[in-house]
């Protein structure tokens, strides 16, 4: 026969007085029910040994008699007990009513919802307001919510309309949502045709969403309260707005700034000139200095799009794009050529400088292979 010392059990000095005593055994009985140590049979034989020994511990008559006799066997502990209704009918499911989970109907928060927006770029930069029409569900009118037709409903009578199943078992108060009537009190006998007793319908809603300046691609807005109905008088969910942007011909976007690609003729870009540009605001132009190049980046500083915390706005780059032209006539082949006949080195600066480096590069390897 093996003996247990109970005061070992739930780690108590044999002094403990009662309230002592409860409080060790509903810290342990936590820590070791089977519903938070599941497949574990070690933590269910600790836990049957912890509930034996508040059974003798916080009875004085038993207390008294182990306390004379010191260790008891545990094959005759319970012999007066009567435990027919087996170990989960005794304690129930404690891991609930520690947390007082199995109590009346709780409040429930409603769904989160979501909604895909398609902006216009010009919208983004600028913000707008858009009045969308979200499908939600709403408390069924003509029932108000119960799920019955008028005169289809009762007390549930095996709560008696508390909504909830109530047990004691030594120092604990159990309480259960009522099974029969999922904890509302209530049973239905006909059904409201309307919802066909889900007590909610889906209706359109109108929402107004306020996009503000410089919203970026991707972007989530929150509305809150927006969402599903809560149940049980929770609070309803919210509303999220995911934000997409639609393409810009011209302008393409990191962040607040704005890059555009400007295409300009080989005069223009020879002789220098007055450029059309396009910005967020609409046209405006541009000197640009003679001899710019295929490529090269003017700044307008604060011509980009709007920072979205509100502090200041992004810059745009104008990246200009030599258009060589095509087609030529008779004409104009002859002038090119003799204005080509016409130009020295200092006129061509980049050319001059990649075909002196590779002559460099062939001179190199030419000097290398005669020696």
């Amino acid at each position: 026969m093996t003996s247990i010392d109970y005061y070992e059990v739930l780690e108590i000095e044999r002094n403990a007085d009662h309230e002592e005593i409860k409080r060790s055994y509903k810290r342990l009985a936590f820590e070791y029910h089977p519903d938070r140590n599941p497949d574990s049979t070690e933590a269910e034989e600790k836990f049957k040994e912890i509930n034996e020994a508040y059974q003798v511990l916080s009875d004085p008559d038993k207390r008294a008699h182990f306390d004379s006799f010191g260790h008891i066997s545990s094959e005759s502990m319970f012999s007066d007990q009567n435990f027919d209704g087996g170990f989960n009918d005794i304690f129930g499911n404690l891991f609930e009513e520690v947390f007082n989970a199995g109590t009346r109907a709780r409040t429930q928060r409603g769904r989160d919802l979501k909604y895909g927006l398609q902006i216009t770029f010009e919208e983004a930069i600028e913000g707008t307001e858009k009045e969308l029409i979200i499908p939600k569900h709403t408390i069924c009118s003509d029932c108000e919510g119960s799920g019955a037709a008028p005169g289809g409903e009762v007390t549930c009578s095996d709560c008696g309309g508390r909504g909830e199943l109530r047990f004691t078992q030594g120092f604990l108060a159990i309480k259960r949502a009522c099974p029969a009537c999922g904890g509302t009190g209530k049973r239905i006998t006909k059904r409201c045709p309307t919802c066909r007793g889900e007590k909610l319908i889906k209706t359109d809603h109108n929402v107004k969403v306020k996009v503000p300046p410089g919203i970026t691609d991707d972007s989530r807005l929150r509305i809150r309260g927006e969402g599903e109905i809560g149940f049980y008088g929770g609070p309803e969910g919210d509303l999220y707005i995911e934000i997409n942007i639609e393409e810009h011909p011209l302008f393409k976007r990191d962040r607040e700034d704005l890059y555009c690609k400007v295409p300009i003729s080989f005069v223009k870009a020879t002789l220098g000139a007055e450029i059309d540009i396009p910005t967020p605001k609409g046209k405006s132009t541009i000197k640009i200095p003679a001899g710019t190049q295929s490529g090269q980046t003017f700044r307008l500083k604060g011509k980009g799009a709007p920072r979205l915390d509100g502090r200041g706005v992004g810059d745009l780059y104008i990246e200009t794009n030599v258009e060589i032209p095509v087609k030529l006539n008779k004409k104009q082949k002859q002038i090119l050529k003799e204005f080509s006949e016409a130009c020295e080195e200092d006129n061509d600066p980049l050319s001059k400088r990649f075909f002196d480096k590779l002559n460099q590069i062939f001179n190199k390897s030419s000097n290398n292979e005669a020696d």
